[in-house]
């Protein structure tokens, strides 16, 4: 039952066809206004029809977008939390349960845990249970992972950071029991070869900072996509620009279908 449910889930994440995942974050209300997603179900139906296989949100947004979602699109439940007035960036409370993923129909869950931090012990006592628990239900568990910013030289959320880092963020994921999971690029496609090596499941990209330019994030998938990453989990790089269906098309275009920046871009521009 456990392998069964976690197989059926994935697939409604990752595209079977290509085995790669377009995973759109949609959790940013807690931390920051955001126009676009004061009612997101238009932007959801466009992003779904520009390539999107698949949605992180927080529970409120998933219960208001349910119709959207329904047979077109995986979802993957936020289950830890921060917000705006949280006092450190690495402070998360672990606010729903794999149960209630169950009860919302979700694909997956995401815990966000900062390795390396004061709380480190407690976070990874939990994360270890909540893997339990998806390994008993067959529920695939996707963890947002931090390396400790640091060690690394990095300012935290932002990076860069090592491939020394990343090598270990990544196996310890792997080794705690995540099925997917969510980490930082190291900025180039060799770099990031190297920490994909280590990883015993598929990896999928943050969006990292703010992007000044459509090019330097197609960039940044291009070069994930060639190292070898399962996809990608980016928010306000795609739905941020004026444009975020012709921007998720581009994304698409080089995630699934292997195109270049070049052929990206003029998808991006075709649609204007």
């Amino acid at each position: 039952m456990t392998d069964t449910g976690k197989q059926l889930r994935m697939a409604r994440i990752f595209d079977p066809s290509t085995g790669k995942a377009i995973v759109m974050p949609m959790d940013h209300p807690l931390f920051a206004y955001h126009e676009v997603l004061e009612d997101p179900r238009p932007l959801v139906r466009g992003l779904i029809q520009a390539g999107a296989t698949a949605f992180l949100m927080n529970r409120g947004t998933a219960k208001f977008v349910t119709t959207e979602l329904a047979g077109r699109a995986g979802l993957i439940l936020r289950v830890s939390i921060a917000t705006a007035f949280t006092q450190r960036d690495t402070d998360y409370a672990v606010a729903s349960t794999v149960e209630e993923a169950l009860r919302l129909g979700a694909d997956a869950v995401a815990p966000c845990v900062f390795l390396g931090s004061d709380h480190e012990k407690e976070d990874l006592r939990l994360w270890g249970f909540m893997a339990d628990e998806c390994d008993k239900w067959g529920m695939p568990i996707f963890p947002e992972v931090h390396p400790p910013a640091e060690l690394s030289g990095a300012v935290a959320h932002q990076g860069p950071y090592t491939v020394e880092a990343m090598r270990l963020c990544v196996r310890i994921s792997a080794e705690i029991g995540a099925d997917f999971i969510k980490t930082w690029y190291t900025g180039d496609a060799k770099s990031y070869r190297e920490v994909l090596r280590y990883s015993l499941v598929p990896v999928l990209i943050a969006g990292g900072p703010p992007a000044t330019t459509p090019q330097t994030c197609l960039q940044m998938v291009k070069g994930a996509m060639e190292a070898g990453a399962g996809g990608i989990c980016i928010g306000r790089k795609v739905w941020g620009w004026e444009d975020p269906f012709g921007m998720c098309r581009a994304v698409t275009r080089i995630v699934r279908d292997g195109a270049s920046v070049e052929e990206a871009l003029q998808e991006l521009e075709a649609r204007r």
